[in-house]
Parts: C-alpha cells; sequence; structure tokens
C-alpha cells in the first residue's frame, strides 16, 4: 500500500487569483504559476543565480525571473 504525504499549498481559488506564486511545500519551494485555468510548478530557484521564480511574471508558457528578465 502506498503511503501518501500532501502539503496544503494554499487554495485554488487563492492560487488562481495571481499568475505566479511564490509557494512552500514542506520544506520545498516553488513557483506555482496559474493560466487560463491550468496550474503548473517549478522550483522556485532560477538556474541562473536562483532568482525567485515565484515574483517574477508570465511571458506565454515562460517563468521570468525577476532578476534576469
Amino acid at each position: 500500500m502506498a503511503v501518501e504525504n500532501w502539503t496544503d499549498i494554499g487554495s485554488a481559488e487563492e492560487l488562481a487569483a495571481r499568475p505566479l506564486s511564490a509557494v512552500k511545500a514542506a520544506t520545498t519551494r516553488l513557483a506555482v504559476s496559474c493560466r487560463d485555468g491550468v496550474f503548473g510548478a517549478v522550483s522556485n530557484a532560477c538556474n541562473h543565480v536562483g532568482g525567485p521564480l515565484g515574483e517574477g511574471t508570465l511571458d506565454g508558457d515562460y517563468v521570468v525571473c525577476p532578476w534576469h528578465q
């Protein structure tokens, strides 16, 4: 039997209110996006220098780092 571990990161309505949000699930920091009612999640740290992606913007299907554009 599989054990499922869930972490509440907020309501769908709350997360859908902004196109991009920074959240923490247990010890993992995520950038959660919502576009046209579809959610996505990636690491909150940009690959370049660890910028906070959840504080960035969405450009089409891309998360834009606030530090590097």
